[in-house]
């Protein structure tokens, strides 16, 4: 039954993330991540069997501790991956900023050069 429930969950999970991807709330180079992920909760859900095998061959009694472990690292991998990207948006945003004030500036002083030729 607790196997039932956990393929329902991934199931369900799997098809929030395809709304998402279709209806372009989630971008397609995240979807991806996702779709994967999805797919290998649902696997996960069907192996429960295999990863309880798997777990104690890796020396690990209780293999919930196995899934939390594998998930809160896959989480940490995601931050960091978030961060990366949200550096680089940083930068570009700072970037940008800077050349429309430079652009800001140079159109200023054409204005009033031009300004400057009509005033005699």
């Amino acid at each position: 039954m607790n196997q039932f429930v956990a393929i329902l969950i991934t199931v369900f999970f799997l098809g929030l993330i395809i709304y998402f991807t279709v209806t372009h709330k989630l971008k397609d180079r995240y979807a991806f991540l996702w779709l994967v992920t999805a797919v290998a909760g649902v696997l996960a859900a069907a192996c429960i069997p295999l990863l309880n095998r798997f777990a104690v061959w890796l020396g690990i009694a209780y293999m919930p501790t196995f899934v939390f472990l594998v998930t809160i690292i896959f989480i940490l991998a995601l931050l960091v991956r978030q961060t990366i990207s949200l550096s680089k948006q940083s930068d570009r945003i700072k970037t940008l900023t800077q050349e429309f004030a430079v652009m800001e500036k140079s159109l200023l002083e054409l204005h009033q050069t031009v300004k400057g030729r009509e005033a005699p």
